[in-house]
């Protein structure tokens, strides 16, 4: 009896906040598809890994290429301005470390975001290799350092960015995700 008492005045103290509207359209099923284990199949779901397999390998292809042929540039660089050399050594630790925090971030949402910021860093790359060059063959000129430094500076910034992109990209998803299977 006295159990009784309890659970009705628990009820009568909860009344009017209890969640009692209805689930939005296709709840149920979504639903019975998690438990079942079916996954809706579309056209990208094997396109889409492909690509960012492509992606990577090019991204490899890149960095080991550029390593092969900046050696001697780089041992050039050093008679020019050893400590160009050591900045730049510096400098390149940071964007590789920020390059591959953006490249472990990619998902289908994020694919588009990271395939531009690839390229734009590309761009980048090659105007700092054109900076290289012209140092070597002109000698230390301070203009010519700094738009090196202001592009390596540029280069972690964007990447930077990007990240911040993906986050934000990541959160609206989980975002819409809750409310959707709400």
């Amino acid at each position: 009896m006295n159990e009784d008492k309890n659970l009705n005045e628990l009820f009568k103290n909860l009344e009017g906040q209890w969640d009692n509207h209805e689930p939005l359209l296709g709840h149920q099923q979504r639903f019975l598809d998690r438990l079942e284990g079916k996954k809706k199949r579309s056209p990208l779901t094997l396109i889409l890994p492909i690509a960012a397999a492509i992606l990577i390998l090019f991204g490899i292809f890149t960095v080991y290429n550029n390593n092969g042929t900046t050696n001697a540039t780089q041992e050039q660089m050093a008679n020019v301005s050893p400590e160009v050399q050591e900045t730049q050594m510096y400098f390149a630790s940071i964007i590789e470390k920020e390059l591959a925090k953006v490249e472990k971030e990619k998902s289908p949402e994020t694919e588009m975001i990271i395939r531009d910021a690839l390229v734009q860093m590309k761009k980048l790359e090659d105007d700092y290799n054109k900076l290289t060059h012209e140092l070597i063959d002109k000698g230390e000129n301070k203009q010519i350092i700094h738009a090196m430094i202001t592009n390596l500076q540029t280069r972690i910034s964007f990447l930077e960015e990007v990240l911040t992109r993906i986050e934000n990209i990541k959160k609206i998803k989980e975002n819409y995700h809750e409310n959707t299977t709400a």
